[in-house]
């Protein structure tokens, strides 16, 4: 095997661009530090330092690479998996790890890839790769390299690209990925038009780590970006799917939306976007709260705007989205519509008439109630909020009435019992006595009963 060049000193940081946002709300409140923590030292240590020995004991280089680095440089502790690179072949690192791990399997081996677990530690040991791309698929022509800096220029972003050896610490960081997170800028290692053409899900995932990172891309990874968003298409809509569906679960969204929007990523994955008269801001998908149903509530502030809910459907069918956030976005979109039914027939009403109002406040309740605090959030996120008033009726009958009006107090056997009857007409009785309760409130068994009786007894006249 041929000796590693010479590597680039890592206590001579590469400068880097300055942040193009020119904003310091876009900056790392912590600066990266120049290389882990003792505490991290520590536990890797414990956790792996066998294994590393045992590669530099066969003459073989043994990095940590990708968001662990990432993440314990920005002072975050061991987040994610243990990744590794190394010098030595698939076969060799099998060997390697045979006296170390509990477990191996091999599937990627013929992409250099090598996992194990001891214990309760997992790792993933991968030869440096130097690949090219066939310019129809995103599956790479792998090809194996000595060369460290090879490999991390490969990957996807500076701040991603930085290489931790051990055993001694040494951090590399030859594209100037500390630089950047300190900076809150976020750049490829290499020419941006190249890495995104190569794997284009690489422009999804820029739109997350803006997010998750807090970073602003720099100009030319936007530039690139809009150049190179048709070759998306050559990825699997379930790839896309799992990326979006990142995105949308971190606790602030807006940048990468932002990202989005701005390179017309957007535009391209959701029919209709792109001509939608009325969007809501990147900034409202934040305006969340406490909410549970965060993913959905999301998918239901981007769409609502420009499409209904069925449409919304096959536009999320159609990325692969999981059935469930499908369903639960499909609800969403209808209890906002029909809040602003609502209160458009209260708005209609004189506010002191408890009987024009309460009816359309009572249905919103029993029909969608369970949907309400997102749909009230996603009209807010629409810059379509209900009144003051409205809401505390609203909040009157949901706190007073709300569990009572979603069921019915009798269900279709004492219907039977009360009717002397089967069939159709039990449906018919009890949807009939829905409508009652809306206009009248909860009804306890008795009350039902009752309605029950006369209602059979005109039916029969």
């Amino acid at each position: 095997m041929e000796p590693n060049p010479a590597e680039p000193n890592p206590a001579e940081p590469n400068p880097a661009e300055p942040n193009p946002a020119g904003s310091s709300s876009a900056r790392i409140s912590r600066p990266p530090t120049t290389t882990l923590s003792e505490e991290d030292q520590r536990e890797l240590d414990e956790r792996i330092g066998l294994l590393a020995e045992a590669f530099a004991d066969a003459g073989h280089r043994f990095f940590l690479v990708g968001g662990l680095v990432r993440d314990a440089l920005l002072g975050r502790g061991l987040t994610g998996d243990i990744d590794i690179t190394t010098d030595a072949g698939p076969d060799r690192i099998a060997q390697l790890l045979a006296d170390w791990a509990d477990t191996i399997w091999d599937q990627g081996k013929s992409f250099g890839t090598v996992g194990a677990r001891r214990a309760d530690t997992t790792v993933e040991i991968t030869t440096h790769r130097a690949e090219s791309y066939d310019s129809e698929s995103r599956k790479p022509d792998v090809r194996f390299s000595c060369d460290i800096t090879t490999d991390l220029a490969r990957r996807d972003f500076a701040v991603n690209a930085m290489a931790v050896e051990m055993p001694g610490w040494t951090l590399l960081d030859p594209f100037g990925g500390r630089e950047d997170l300190a900076n809150g800028v976020l750049r490829t290692p290499s020419e941006p038009e190249g890495l995104f053409s190569d794997d284009p899900l690489r422009m999804l995932r820029a739109a997350r780590f803006c997010s998750q990172l807090s970073l602003s891309p720099a100009p030319e990874l936007v530039a690139a970006v809009r150049s190179v968003r048709p070759r998306l298409a050559i990825v699997s809509r379930e790839r896309i799917a799992t990326e979006l569906t990142k995105l949308l679960e971190l606790p602030s969204v807006a940048a990468g939306a932002t990202f989005l929007v701005e390179t017309d990523l957007l535009g391209d994955l959701v029919p209709g976007w792109r001509d939608g008269d009325a969007k809501a801001s990147a900034a409202a998908l934040d305006s969340l709260g406490d909410l549970s149903d965060r993913v959905p509530a999301r998918w239901a502030i981007l769409l609502g705007p420009v499409c209904d809910d069925a449409e919304a459907a096959r536009c999320m069918r159609k990325l692969r989205i999981k059935g469930a956030t499908i369903s639960t976005t499909r609800s969403i979109l209808r209890a906002a519509r029909a809040a602003e039914a609502a209160y458009a027939d209260a708005a209609a009403a004189d506010g002191a008439d408890a009987k024009r109002w309460l009816p359309a406040v009572r249905r919103l309740v029993a029909d969608h109630g369970s949907r309400l605090d997102a749909a009230l959030v996603v009209l807010r996120a629409w810059d379509c909020p209900l009144s003051e008033p409205f809401d505390a009726r609203l909040a009157e009958v949901r706190a007073s009435e709300g569990e009572a009006l979603r069921r019915l107090p009798v269900d279709g056997h004492r219907v039977m019992e009360v009717l002397g009857t089967s069939g159709s007409a039990v449906g018919a009785a009890l949807a009939w006595l829905r409508e009652r309760q809306i206009e009248l409130g909860p009804l306890n068994p008795e009350q039902a009963c009752a309605l029950l009786g006369e209602w059979d007894r005109q039916r029969q006249t």
